[in-house]
């Protein structure tokens, strides 16, 4: 597939739909940890070799709404690749396997990466007086949102306390790896990033950086993705009277996290560009229970 190396300048020919359909392959059969790492060597990318000159142009012309809109959906992607940057160690430490290890260490570089990426596109394109990226981040941190507030700066550090506390704890991996690569990844990031490629393919902005660098950003989120389900998946197949009820109910409580996160503070955010609202939590939740399908489990707990 050509999502698998494909350089910057080539995503802008990929549909992210393309790289959604990586993880569908993966459930079919399952990439080993390695394999993934292997995957992850062979799909590296620079955020200093994007080009946002044309993306600022646009920025320029854009209006009102326009740039309201997309100042909410980077501001919930900006913040949370930091805040998973942040809270990332402890999963290391406590990976049960060598091969876990060595590709959640992937993980770590590549949120480094992501954080790096927006940034790069708030400071030349929308523009900032910030000196560092700590002030930039408390200036853009999302408005008032009690779903997206709780995942990032509640549960997730919460998950990340327990495992730096205790790195032997398996079901607080097990809790964490549902949290992070199934809800926070494969239910939001990549419904948002589905939906913010595809509405830029329609209006002819594939030769945008941003898209170049959102659609790298998604396909390496699909690696991390595929990582979770295997895991969960292996830990349902060794032990699933322990471990589908601890899943399910990680599940069950995040479940009116995911449609606050997704909920915008102004309809027209997704509307003005031809989609809306129930159209995003119905794909959000398909995409949610087919992970689920090839883990072995479903809502129901």
């Amino acid at each position: 597939m050509a999502s698998r190396s494909a350089s910057l300048k080539e995503l802008g020919d990929i549909r992210i739909d393309d790289v959604l359909s990586f993880i569908d392959r993966g459930i079919e059969k399952m990439p080993s940890y390695m394999d993934l790492y292997r995957r992850w060597e062979s799909q590296q990318w620079s955020v200093g070799d994007i080009d946002f000159s044309l993306d600022r142009q646009d920025w320029l012309e854009a209006s009102d709404l326009d740039r309201k809109a997309t100042l909410w959906s980077h501001r919930l992607f900006f913040n949370g690749e930091e805040r998973v940057t942040a809270t990332l160690a402890p999963f290391v430490w406590a990976a049960p396997t060598p091969e876990i290890e060595v590709f959640l260490s992937t993980q770590m570089v590549d949120e480094a990466r992501h954080t790096v990426f927006f940034e790069r596109w708030w400071r030349e394109v929308c523009g900032t007086d910030a000196r560092d990226m700590t002030q930039l981040l408390k200036e853009i941190r999302p408005e008032a949102n009690e779903g997206y507030n709780t995942l990032f700066y509640d549960r997730l550090p919460a998950t990340a306390q327990r495992l730096a506390s205790n790195p032997k704890d398996f079901d607080a991996f097990v809790e964490g790896v549902t949290l992070y690569h199934i809800v926070i990844e494969a239910t939001i990031a990549l419904t948002g990033q589905r939906f913010e490629l595809e509405s830029m393919r329609e209006q002819g902005l594939t030769e945008r950086g941003f898209y170049q660098g959102f659609t790298a950003v998604a396909r390496d989120e699909s690696r991390r993705v595929s990582f979770g389900i295997k895991v969960l998946q292996e830990a349902v197949r060794e032990d699933a009277a322990r471990y589908a009820p601890l899943i399910q109910k990680t599940l069950v409580e995040c479940l009116p996290l995911i449609t606050g996160t997704l909920d915008p503070p102004d309809p027209r955010y997704i509307t003005e560009y031809g989609h809306t609202e129930s159209e995003i939590v119905q794909f959000a939740f398909d995409s949610l229970n087919k992970k689920l399908r090839a883990i072995g489990i479903n809502l129901a707990a």
